[in-house]
């Protein structure tokens, strides 16, 4: 009979799996979403995070109760969500309408070369003969999928833009992990929670979206069901049940092994894309995983004992 700690692993083992398998499928569903409607991007978008944050506050006060930041924490708030929610919520909805979901999901996994990137700029971390190796790597499988796709019914001028502009995405989140490492530094143990500071950030990114929201006036076209389910899964499955599920990870098996789930993603993102949206699955897609995927690990395996931080 297993004990409980033994359960308890493999509970969070399933819950981990869970979300990689939910960020996966958000890549059609975008897709779906995104060329369906073309003159909403921002109504999705501010609908996503409309079902999205009563989910976060919700489970915020049952678990931590009315947590509210600090008036001095207010700037870097909004850099966070400006960066994680806006500006990655932009790249998300722009490029999906001009690439392909498993050509995106990969693209999307070059975000940790962006962060050990600014790393060694932002926070003077060293650059490894074997991180940069990684990053030429995983920069070979980005390059690949750009221009060898299997998903040639989208024109390449298109795919490069798609894809371009969900690099753009990737590099905004980027600023937010590094935004908040920053945070996390000078806070000296006084800082939000990351599930207090998720969901102050999805609230404050929800009303960036507001003016661009009413500008396209979505209430003047009828919305189907199908959409609302689409919209319904992004917000409440992909966006707020997953993050409460990754704190959960992050709690139990700590961040380097809930992080390990989120690499499989893209995996998830492909063979859903062709199952579902009939894309074109070839053996250049599982080349470009293997590149980034070990560029990745690569990058990631480097001693942070080794690093230092700028004053």
């Amino acid at each position: 009979m297993l004990d409980f700690s033994t359960r308890k692993l493999a509970t969070t083992n399933l819950l981990m799996l869970t979300v990689a398998v939910l960020w996966g499928l958000a890549w059609p569903v975008g897709r779906i979403l995104a060329t369906d409607l073309l003159d909403f991007p921002f109504t999705v978008m501010f609908l996503r995070y409309t079902f999205a944050v009563p989910i976060l506050f919700a489970w915020m006060w049952i678990k931590e109760g009315n947590i509210v930041p600090k008036a001095a924490d207010s700037r870097v708030l909004f850099v966070m969500a400006f960066t994680s929610v806006f500006l990655y919520q932009i790249g998300y909805m722009y490029g999906m309408q001009r690439t392909a979901a498993s050509d995106a999901s990969l693209v999307i996994g070059f975000n940790p070369i962006f962060v050990a990137i600014l790393s060694f700029f932002v926070l003077s971390h060293k650059l490894t003969s074997k991180s940069i190796s990684g990053m030429a790597l995983s920069f070979t499988g980005i390059l690949l999928i750009f221009l060898a796709s299997p998903n040639i019914d989208i024109p390449l001028k298109e795919r490069l833009i798609g894809n371009s502009l969900i690099m753009f995405g990737a590099f905004a989140y980027a600023i937010y992990i590094i935004v908040v490492r920053i945070y996390v530094l000078k806070s000296k143990g006084g800082q939000l929670s990351s599930l207090s500071l998720i969901a102050w950030v999805s609230l404050i990114g929800w009303t960036l979206f507001i003016p661009f929201t009413l500008l396209e006036s979505p209430w003047e076209r009828s919305w189907s069901n199908e959409e609302w389910l689409l919209i319904g899964y992004l917000g409440i499955l992909s966006t707020a049940l997953s993050y409460v599920f990754f704190a959960i990870g992050i709690e139990v098996i700590g961040a380097n092994r809930a992080s390990s789930f989120v690499n499989v993603v893209p995996i998830f993102g492909i063979l859903s894309s062709w199952l579902w949206i009939n894309e074109e699955l070839g053996w250049i897609q599982l080349v470009s995983f293997g590149l980034i995927y070990f560029g990745v690990r690569m990058v990631n395996t480097q001693d942070p004992e080794g690093t230092t931080e700028k004053d």
